[in-house]
């Protein structure tokens, strides 16, 4: 797309130079919120129709305090998220609709900011939807003719007969589901042989890792903003290798690098792991050693998800993940723990 002698390439690309020609504060007020925004929409793109229940439920999650995906405004990830969860709305029950309260007031939020025009032209319409919770169905009395029939006071023989086989038939309870702990996420160290600019997209790079197995992986990462190409040549890093493989704008991924944002997202550095780590190392946090990862993370499961709010750099720059209980594990290789070059108290991600 050349747009004012702007010439960009990938579709996260051109919808925030289009939305900034429209209205700035769409792509993001600040390189943190632009972050962010590109965030969700490549989690958009990455979530296809059968997949859009769990993006739902993390779009769900994250609104349990929030109005918008993105800061307190309207931007580009909630219009994005909000065309690829649509159909998925529309064949929600009112009970589910207010079972997922977040999402439905974030919904209708949306389908009613968006101009009516913009809609119809998209092949949408306006949804309603009720967020009270939906009355009861009223029990049926089984009647002959115009009397009721009056209950007997003995059930028939039969009757219990069935009952029995029935409660005979009943499952056993479902086990509790296992708590996610953050030795699920398989970690490694890797080390960076090439990284090239994505053909398609101008803010990412396709890099050949290597994480100890026969062959590199190929990971795309969205750091061209941050992080210049000769400084992304030869080193080490920490991998997250079981998120499910996601097509980057027509490259698959097969990991995620694991990255520092400083508070006020201006510096976004890689995780180091400890000098002499070796590709393939495992990394783990303290506490959780002797977890075994999954091998592939589900979606629905959101482990990710679940433990990536809680990582972070401490103010030693040390990276780690605190629990529920604000207790810090450090994030370790060989007993010796991973750090960043200048960032403390950042998010990692």
């Amino acid at each position: 797309l050349n747009l004012n002698g702007h010439c960009v390439e990938g579709t996260n690309a051109i919808a925030q130079l289009l939305a900034s020609t429209y209205k700035e504060s769409l792509a993001g007020a600040t390189d943190a919120d632009r972050a962010d925004v590109s965030q969700w929409m490549t989690m958009s793109a990455r979530h296809g129709p059968s997949e859009r229940q769990a993006f739902a439920q993390m779009i769900n999650n994250h609104l349990a305090n929030k109005t918008y995906l993105v800061s307190n405004y309207l931007s580009l990830a909630d219009i994005i998220a909000f065309g690829n969860v649509y159909a998925f709305m529309e064949s929600l029950s009112g009970q589910k609709r207010f079972n997922w309260s977040g999402f439905s007031r974030w919904f209708d939020l949306i389908q009613h900011t968006v101009p009516a025009g913009a809609l119809a032209k998209a092949g949408l319409k306006v949804i309603e939807i009720d967020l009270n919770a939906p009355t009861p169905a009223k029990k049926q009395v089984a009647t002959t003719g115009d009397k009721a029939e009056k209950p007997t006071g003995a059930q028939p023989k039969a009757a219990k007969q069935d009952k029995k086989e029935k409660e005979k038939k009943q499952p056993a309870a479902a086990k509790e589901e296992a708590k996610i702990v953050p030795s699920m996420i398989d970690l490694r160290v890797g080390h960076i042989l090439d990284v090239q600019k994505h053909p398609d997209a101008d803010s990412l790079y396709v890099e050949k890792i290597d994480v100890g197995e026969d062959e590199p992986r190929t990971v795309v990462s969205g750091l061209v903003r941050f992080i210049p190409i000769e400084q992304m040549q030869n080193r080490d890093v920490v991998l997250v290798c079981n998120l499910k493989p996601a097509a980057m704008r027509g490259v698959k991924s097969f990991a995620m690098v694991l990255c520092a944002t400083s508070p006020d997202g201006n510096t976004v550095e890689f995780v180091e792991p400890p000098k002499g780590s070796k590709p393939g190392d495992r990394v783990y946090f303290e506490g959780y050693e002797n977890g075994t990862p999954e091998e592939v993370l589900k979606p629905k499961q959101k482990v990710f998800e679940t433990i990536q709010p809680g990582l972070f750099t401490d103010d030693n720059r040390e990276a780690g993940w605190y629990d529920e209980q604000k207790a810090f594990h450090k994030l370790l290789v060989s007993g010796q723990v991973c750090t960043t070059a200048t960032v403390a108290k950042g998010s990692l991600k």
